[in-house]
Order: structure tokens, then C-alpha cells, then sequence
């Protein structure tokens, strides 16, 4: 049976919660939220008519309360005839320091449990305990009695423990515990990691951690996924563009690349609109201009804004666990997403993670999905973007410019693309207001990926002058 932790989308990571009757470590260093994580786990139960018991070895539990968030204390204060407490804080100074036995603390702890019928325990900081226990073998059997003397009542424990160099601080706390859970805070995110738990699989590695007025939250590494759907023929929204990638698919990935200038965000914009003339939504996620300008490109190009759906994030202060579950709950009643100016975003394991988890999950849900991706060099650029982004993508269109007739000109060409039926041929394009339009293909020229074209003829020329 499990035992929630009350925490949001926690026990999505924890298959559940924990297991009841458990003894269930939280450790980290200063400020990482320990105490909230504490009592935010007691709150699920007293909302739900379980007595719950606190128990603090250091600070009071009116000290305690007086730092949580507004919608914690208003938590408290409705469900007070359920929520019990024990400050041995309080009482060392009267009755001294035997009050921190580890068998005077099991004793009293379980006659709060037999008085108030509690099913939840939260033990708030065992640190005192060493003063009484000093050394790792004392420590270690003064844990593991008390975790013995509590689980004979069958509640569900929570003790937390500070961090020393990312283990726990006594270095025994995670072997007695039958889950072990780690929060980090750099001063800008907060991360979880679910260490261990025993008798149980749980969704391994970092999440995003959150402390707002409401309490905590987290942003698990993965969303959930499916199988992906069976291929379904999707027309891709921009006439002409069709015909030069083959068929397109619903839940295809396609990656629009190419220096600045070349139109890659009205194009994206009229992909997204693809989907918004035919009765469905669009999802626009922007790490480059805010919402109020991509509304007016939408409005300008004549397209309803209020079937566009936006998010922006300023690149240098993406969470990007946050981010993937904001993508997934706005992404659920959408045909498709854009991400646009991914090159913003700084490259790391949590980035890669990102674009793994949320592509795979809107590829499963079958909505077609566009990112664009700018190259700093103007012409003569073979940069297509990141490996990874490559590997993720279906179709590749790369935008370039070239010089034709002492004048630069936007050409594209379909670098790659899942369909057989697929054209190679260079296009030249134009962007009015009415967005990104088709010339036609580019006759007789060569040279034009390196960005100095030259005619077919002249080349022709040459090279019979030459042999004469």
C-alpha cells in the first residue's frame, strides 16, 4: 500500500508514494526545504483525517510555522484538531539532554502515536541526536532503534538529515532508511533526487524542485509517454513547401535552419496556423521574442491570435524541468508546437534531457512539432545545429542566402526528409506580408550552397576556352 506524499507529481516519480509503514529519508544541505518537504508530507494526511505527528529536536513548532508559506499556515489552521506535535527543543532545557535518548525519544514519540491514533510521523532534524550518540556505530544503532520502535505501530515516517559533500551527514541515515530522498539549492534552482527505495522502481536521476506561496512542487524529468500513434498524413500548412518535402506526418519533428534575415520565425508562425485554420490550436514556445510581438506576426500575416497559445522563457533563466511540464500541460488540446531560436538555449545534460522528454512524449501524442534554429554566419554555413537536435529531427529545410545578379537572395533546399518522394531542388523564396512565398526552383545555376553562385554556361565556356 502506498502513502502519499502530498507532494505534486512526487508520486509520479516515487510509482506511487511512499510504501506504509516506512522509515523515509530526506536529507540536503541549508535551505533546501527539508522542513517544508516535512510538513507539506504531514498536511496530505490531515487533509485527509489522518492524525499526524510532528516532532522537532531543535526549533519549536511555533517558530517553525511562523516560516511557511501563507497557504501552509491557512492549511494548519484548518486542520489543527488533526496535527499534533512534540518540541524536545523546548524541553532540553528543562529536563537536559537524557530527553535526547534515542529510547526516552521512541518512548515518548510512541505514546503520542497510541494517545492520537497517528498514522504519519514527520521527524524534523535528527542532528541533535550526536550529542547523545556520538560516533557513527552509536549514531547508526540510535536511528535504527528508533526506526524499529516506530515501524511496530505501522506509521509512515519522514526524518530529515543535513549533507556533507552530497551524502548524508552521518553517512548511515540512507542505509536505515527504506527511501532516501536528496534536495540541492544552488541559490537560483532546486533539484530532487530520489536516491533508493527499497522494494520498489521509481524514476531515477534529478527533477525540478519548486517553492512557491502554495507550498512544493515537482517538475519530474520525464512526462508522461505513449507508443506513438500510427502515421497519419498531415498536410504541413505552407503551399508549395508540400510538394518539396513529400508527405508529412502528424508527430513529425521539423527543423528549420539558417542564419539570421531568412524568415525561420513567419514560417514557423505559419506552421503553427496550419493547424488554427482547420479548427485546432498552436502551441508557440519563444526563447527569443516576447509574446506580444509574435501575436502581432500572427495578426499581421491575417491568422487568429487566440488560437495560438505562448510561452516565453529568457534562455539564461530556464529551469528546464520546469519548462517541460509548463510545455506539457499547455500542450495537451493543441495540434501543434513550436520552439523557436532553440540556439538560445545552453547546451547541457538538462537541455538534452529536455528535448528528449518532450519530443518523445508530443511525437507519442501525434503533434507535429517545428524548431528553428539560427546560424550566426550569413553565407557559406553548413551549420545545421546541434547533433542532438539533428538526430531528433524527421525533415531538415535549410534556409541560406545567396548572391544572384549582384543582388542577395533567400533560397531553400530540403536537406532531409523522411518521405521518399522528397525534391532536392534549390527554391528561391521571398517574405512579404503575407509571410514566407515560393518563387520557384533556381535554373541553371550552381554554387549556391557556398553562396556565390555562378551560371551553368559560363562555367561551360570556360572550360572549352580552357581546353582549345
Amino acid at each position: 500500500m502506498r502513502v502519499s506524499t502530498g507532494i505534486a507529481n512526487l508520486d509520479y516519480v516515487m510509482e506511487g508514494g511512499f510504501l506504509k509503514g516506512t522509515f523515509n529519508l530526506v536529507y540536503g544541505g541549508g535551505g533546501t526545504g527539508k522542513t517544508l518537504f516535512t510538513i507539506n508530507y504531514l498536511l496530505e494526511g490531515a487533509k485527509k483525517g489522518e492524525n499526524v505527528l510532528y516532532v522537532s529536536l531543535e526549533e519549536s513548532w511555533k517558530d517553525t510555522t511562523r516560516n511557511l508559506p501563507e497557504k501552509m499556515r491557512g492549511d494548519i489552521e484548518k486542520n489543527r484538531d488533526k496535527i499534533h506535535y512534540l518540541d524536545f527543543g523546548s524541553l532540553r532545557p528543562i529536563l537536559g539532554k537524557e530527553v535526547l535518548k534515542s529510547d526516552v525519544l521512541a518512548e515518548s514519540i510512541s505514546s503520542s502515536i497510541v494517545v492520537h491514533k497517528i498514522s504519519r510521523v514527520g521527524l524534523d532534524g535528527i542532528a541533535p541526536l550526536f550529542t547523545h550518540h556520538e560516533g557513527e556505530n552509536l549514531m547508526r544503532n540510535a536511528i535504527f532503534n528508533l526506526s524499529q520502535n516506530l515501524k511496530k505501530y505501522d506509521v509512515t515516517t519522514v526524518f530529515t538529515s543535513e549533507e556533507i559533500n552530497g551524502r548524508s551527514r552521518y553517512g548511515v541515515e540512507e542505509y536505515i532508511a527504506d527511501s532516501a530522498l536528496y534536495l540541492t539549492y544552488d541559490g537560483k534552482r532546486r533539484r530532487i533526487e530520489v536516491i533508493k527505495v527499497r522494494g520498489s522502481d521509481f524514476i531515477g536521476g534529478k527533477h525540478g524542485f519548486e517553492i512557491n506561496e502554495k507550498g512544493l512542487f515537482v517538475y519530474p524529468r520525464r512526462v508522461p509517454t505513449e507508443l506513438p500513434l500510427e502515421l497519419k498524413v498531415e498536410k504541413f500548412g505552407i503551399p508549395k513547401i508540400e510538394e518539396m518535402l513529400g508527405e508529412t506526418y502528424a508527430g513529425d519533428v521539423t527543423l528549420l535552419t539558417g542564419p539570421p534575415g531568412t524568415g525561420k520565425t513567419l514560417m514557423a508562425i505559419q506552421f503553427l496556423a496550419g493547424a488554427c485554420t482547420t479548427g485546432g490550436k498552436g502551441l508557440f514556445v519563444s526563447f527569443e521574442s516576447q509574446p506580444s510581438l509574435i501575436r502581432y506576426a500572427v495578426r499581421s500575416l491575417g491568422y487568429n491570435s487566440s488560437n495560438c497559445r505562448i510561452i516565453y522563457r529568457n534562455p539564461d533563466e530556464i529551469d528546464f524541468y520546469k519548462l517541460t511540464w509548463d510545455i506539457y500541460r499547455n500542450a495537451k488540446d493543441v495540434n501543434r508546437v513550436v520552439f523557436d531560436g532553440i540556439n538560445s538555449l545552453q547546451h547541457g545534460e538538462e537541455y538534452r534531457g529536455f528535448m528528449d522528454a518532450i519530443i518523445h512524449h508530443l511525437k507519442g501524442k501525434g503533434k507535429s512539432v517545428m524548431l528553428t534554429y539560427t546560424n550566426p554566419e550569413i553565407i557559406s554555413s553548413y551549420k545545421l545545429g546541434d547533433e542532438h537536435i539533428i538526430y531528433l529531427s524527421d525533415n531538415i529545410i535549410n534556409l541560406r542566402y545567396a548572391e544572384i545578379g549582384g543582388e542577395l537572395k533567400r533560397v531553400m533546399v530540403i536537406i532531409k526528409s523522411h518521405s521518399p518522394a522528397r525534391k532536392k531542388d534549390l527554391i528561391e523564396y521571398r517574405i512579404s506580408k503575407r509571410g514566407v512565398n515560393i518563387v520557384g526552383k533556381i535554373e541553371e545555376m550552381e554554387g549556391i550552397m557556398s553562396g556565390i553562385p555562378r551560371r551553368q554556361l559560363e562555367i561551360k565556356r570556360r572550360v572549352e576556352k580552357f581546353f582549345r
